[in-house]
C-alpha cells in the first residue's frame, strides 16, 4: 500500500469514528454554508460603498453592534450543540482544569506579544498593498464609539468577538479539520483562509492581514493547547482598533 492509500485509509477510519470528530462531518458542512452566506452578504454589503459618511448616528451604530453581538453567540451556540452531539464540550478548549493564576499572566504577555507581531505584520501588508478605502467598509466602524453606552456596548462586541471567533475557528474550525486531514499545519492555514475571506468587503489587502492575523492565532493555539490567550489577543485588539488606536479596524 503506498503513502496516498495509507493517508486516504486513516483519514476514513477517523470520519467513520465519531470519537475522533468534535462534530459531525455534516456539522462542519453546515458551518461552512454559514460562512459562505456570510461572505456573499458581506461582498454585496461593502458593493453598496457604506461608508462613515452614510452611517453617523450613534444609535443605529449601537443597533448594529447588538444585533452582530446576538450573532456572534448564535455560532457558539450552534458549535455547542453540534459537539454535544458527540460527547464533547467547548470547555475543551479552554483547559480550565489546569488553570492558574501564574498561566492567566502567561496568557497575558503571549497574548501581548502576539498583537505586537501581528500588528506589525499588519502594517507591513498595508504598506505594500494600500487598500484606502478598506477601513470605511466596515459597518460596524462607521465611526468611533461614544458616550457611555457607546463604549460600553463596543467593548461588549469586542469581547464577543474575542470569544465566539476563537471557539469557532481556533477551537472548533481548527481542531476538527486536524482530526480530518490528519495535518495540523493544513488545518492551521485552511482556519486562517476561511478567516480572512470571510472579511472580504474589507478589501484585498485587509483580507491578507486578517489571514496572517488568524494564521498566528492558529499557530499560537496549537502551541498553547488552548484558546485563552488567543481571546485575550483578539479582544484586545478589536478593542484597540474601536478607539483608532490600531491602523487596521477589524
Amino acid at each position: 500500500m503506498n503513502n496516498l492509500d495509507c493517508t486516504s485509509t486513516t483519514v476514513m477510519k477517523k470520519m467513520e469514528n465519531p470519537k475522533n470528530l468534535l462534530a459531525s462531518p455534516k456539522h462542519t458542512l453546515t458551518l461552512f454554508g454559514i460562512l459562505t452566506i456570510l461572505l456573499v452578504a458581506g461582498v454585496l454589503n461593502s458593493s453598496k460603498n457604506i461608508t462613515a459618511s452614510h452611517v453617523t448616528d450613534s444609535t443605529q451604530m449601537i443597533k448594529n453592534d447588538l444585533i452582530m453581538i446576538g450573532m456572534l453567540w448564535l455560532w457558539v451556540v450552534f458549535v455547542y450543540r453540534g459537539m454535544k452531539d458527540h460527547g464533547h464540550s467547548i470547555l475543551e478548549f479552554f483547559e480550565f482544569k489546569s488553570f492558574t493564576l501564574s498561566k492567566l499572566i502567561s496568557d497575558c504577555a503571549y497574548a501581548a506579544l502576539a498583537l505586537a507581531l501581528i500588528y506589525a505584520c499588519s502594517i507591513g501588508v498595508h504598506h505594500f498593498l494600500p487598500d484606502h478605502a478598506s477601513q470605511s467598509n466596515n459597518p460596524l466602524l462607521s465611526s468611533k464609539p461614544e458616550g457611555l453606552l457607546g463604549i460600553t456596548v463596543w467593548l461588549c462586541i469586542s469581547m464577543s468577538a474575542g470569544i465566539s471567533e476563537e471557539i469557532v475557528f481556533r477551537g472548533y474550525l481548527q481542531r476538527q479539520l486536524a482530526v480530518i486531514t490528519g495535518r495540523v499545519g493544513i488545518a492551521i492555514l485552511a482556519q486562517g483562509v476561511v478567516f480572512g475571506i470571510g472579511h472580504a468587503y474589507e478589501g484585498v489587502s485587509s483580507v491578507l492581514a486578517i489571514v496572517l492575523h488568524g494564521l498566528f492565532l492558529g499557530m499560537l493555539a496549537h502551541w498553547r493547547g488552548n484558546i485563552r490567550a488567543c481571546i485575550i489577543e483578539h479582544a484586545g485588539w478589536d478593542i484597540l482598533a474601536g478607539f483608532g488606536l490600531l491602523d487596521a479596524n477589524w
